[in-house]
């Protein structure tokens, strides 16, 4: 059996049968060419994910208190011991026989990228829910209010037509990347619980030099989630500073200063102003060592991003 050049990190709480599904369908059309992590963030669900793991053949780690994603899937990164990793969330479907190598081809033609593939809308059951699949995203970095600011937006039109498959923003519950890459560049650090993830590791790789971009030739299923939304707690509070953390690592004091004045109105924004402060002096460290590796300024991905949205394509 030869050594698996991916690692898979998928990190959940109270998926349920899911878990096992997402899992069997990789086994399914991956054998076992990709190691597995499974990251229980302290889900209180009645399912033996631990029999999960062990039945498919995974590691498996298990919370006794949440963290949120962001926590999770960087520590999976660490904990992997492969060259490439890819991000999942624990309700995907599988389609090609050959996804896997596609994706460690597509990292190795590029190691200073960071990827997502072209996701495919899923309903409950993992039944095709006749949406445009998505190819990336953009951002709306800064709306007429806070809640609308640093939001992700779908591209559902092709990037075949663009003649670039180079997106402002990865998108899909799929992001792959070189382990190295993604640690030199901080990860997921700064973000907290739950929300803001893309945004903030997107616009680091376009800052750090290299960029985001979609394999288009693979796509993988996604259940989006519906009215009952993510099984994580709190999440208005988390979402908000989380949007601050990344104005505070990302942009320079006019533009954060935009974000501060929008949270007046918000929702829970005391909520997430007494977060900020408890985790600020590690935010600004974080911002020091990004600044030690950043080659491009935020002017920079304004344009790009700009660019996309008006449709033309985009380049490094």
């Amino acid at each position: 059996m030869s050594m698996p050049e991916l690692t898979a990190v998928i990190c959940f709480a109270n998926e349920g049968d899911e878990v096992a599904r997402t899992v069997a369908d990789i086994r399914r059309t991956a054998g076992d060419a990709v190691d597995i992590i499974l990251i229980n963030d302290a889900s209180s669900d009645a399912t033996d994910y631990e029999a999960v793991a062990a039945r498919f053949d995974c590691r498996y780690l298990l919370h006794e208190a949440q963290v949120g994603p962001a926590h999770c899937r960087h520590k999976g990164v660490t904990w992997a011991k492969t060259d490439n990793v890819i991000l999942l969330d624990a309700h995907m479907r599988f389609y090609a026989n050959d996804w896997h190598t596609r994706v460690n081809d597509a990292i190795s033609q590029a190691p200073d990228v960071l990827f997502c593939t072209r996701s495919k809308p899923l309903k409950t059951g993992g039944v095709p829910s006749g949406a445009h699949s998505g190819e990336g995203a953009h951002i709306t970095l800064l709306a007429d209010r806070f809640e609308a600011s640093l939001k992700t937006e779908w591209n559902i039109a092709p990037l075949s037509g663009r003649g670039s498959d180079y997106v402002p923003c990865v998108l899909g519950g799929n992001y792959a990347v070189r382990r190295d890459y993604f640690l030199s560049i901080g990860g997921y650090r700064g973000l907290h619980r739950y929300g803001g993830e893309e945004p903030l590791i997107s616009i680091k790789s376009w800052l750090a030099g290299g960029g985001c971009k979609v394999i288009r030739d693979v796509e993988i299923g996604h259940i989006y989630r519906g009215p009952s939304g993510a099984p994580w707690t709190d999440l208005i509070r988390y979402q908000h500073y989380n949007k601050l953390a990344t104005a505070t690592i990302l942009m320079d004091e006019t533009e954060q200063a935009s974000y501060w004045q929008q949270l007046k109105a918000a929702p829970s924004g005391e909520k997430a102003r007494d977060v900020f402060k408890s985790r600020e002096p590690m935010l600004r460290q974080a911002r020091k060592d990004f600044q030690k590796i950043q080659r491009r300024d935020m002017a920079y991905f304004c344009a790009l991003n700009e660019a996309f949205r008006g449709g033309e394509p985009i380049y490094p």
